[in-house]
């Protein structure tokens, strides 16, 4: 099963394809314009350059939740606007793939990466990064973390013995 986890953002979204519990690539794609349906596009046209020739599965797509404040409100508002790219994009490329969403502290806890409200997103960042560090010896930048821990959390329900039996964390 090709599972392609997505940590989607207009102008760093991490992407990471595993084939059943290997991971098999991951990249950043980058956008970089003032106008942030130019930045959708060049996400999506990178998102299909990185996926070539691949059948894929199963999507699995970082929530967005919203949060208070207008800034905030116009941020989540963009993140729908791209998550509904992606979702477009798939049902017209690869109508079979089905897309999943999944909350980052949902992600992080199978993971057994500590989150909750006493770790702030710059420190689960850093713990992310750490933990892709541990289980696949690569290093790599916050968005591609996240790609690779939910596509991890993702995979590790259909293969358990990936984690510690004891702990439920790697």
């Amino acid at each position: 099963m090709k599972v392609l986890a997505i940590d989607a953002s207009t102008k760093s979204t991490g992407v990471a394809l595993f084939d059943d519990t290997k991971l098999i690539k991951y990249t950043c794609l980058t956008a970089s314009s003032n106008d942030v349906i130019k930045r959708i596009q060049k996400i999506i046209q990178e998102l299909n350059v990185f996926i070539g020739n691949e059948t894929i599965d199963k999507v699995i797509l970082e929530e967005v939740r919203p949060e208070q404040g207008i800034q905030n409100i116009q941020t989540h508002r963009v993140l729908m606007w791209l998550q509904g790219a992606i979702a477009f994009v798939f049902h017209e490329t690869q109508p079979k793939a089905k897309i999943e969403y999944v909350y980052p502290s949902e992600w992080r806890a199978k993971c057994g990466i500590k989150n909750g409200r006493n770790v702030r997103r710059d420190q689960a960042k850093i713990l992310d990064i750490e933990f892709v560090k541990k289980i696949y010896s690569i290093d790599v930048n916050d968005d591609i973390a996240d790609a690779i821990g939910i596509g991890h959390a993702y995979v590790n329900q259909f293969y358990p013995s990936l984690f510690h039996p004891k702990t439920n964390t790697v």
